[in-house]
């Protein structure tokens, strides 16, 4: 399988060139997390239920990793408070999906690949849930 080195503003690129994509967060953490490119990702999800240009549920995403070949598990990890805190606080080994209402940010291996790891976002985070290969 073609390990994927993942950049934010690459993603986002091919999110809106090539897919016509906005509000596309849970897509970006599906490949960030399942270690895809963003195509795959995004088909995966609309295969689960993502209508095009809107967020996505767990379930959905849940579905569309575990399609992948991963499990996702709650955790009770502390991670601090908001997202800035998580950046700074998040184990350095495994991948995590962070969710704070409206938004869903992926974790892997310590890097936080989303808009939100450049601008110290105070988003809450309500839910983190690990991503473990099955």
């Amino acid at each position: 399988m073609k390990k994927h080195k993942h950049d934010f503003n690459k993603l986002k690129h091919v999110a809106t060139k090539y897919y016509n994509e906005t509000n596309c967060c849970t897509v970006i953490a599906v490949a960030v997390a399942a270690n895809v490119g963003f195509g795959k990702a995004y088909h995966a999800m609309k295969r689960e239920g993502r209508k095009d240009r809107r967020g996505a549920c767990f379930s959905q995403y849940a579905r569309a990793l575990s399609k992948l070949g991963y499990t996702v598990e709650k955790r009770s990890l502390y991670m601090g408070k908001t997202l800035v805190a998580a950046k700074r606080l998040c184990p350095k080994k495994g991948t995590f999906l962070l969710d704070s209402g409206n938004h869903v940010t992926c974790i892997r291996d310590g890097e936080m690949v989303d808009w939100t790891a450049d601008n110290n976002s105070r988003k809450r985070i309500r839910n983190i849930h690990e991503v473990i290969k099955s």
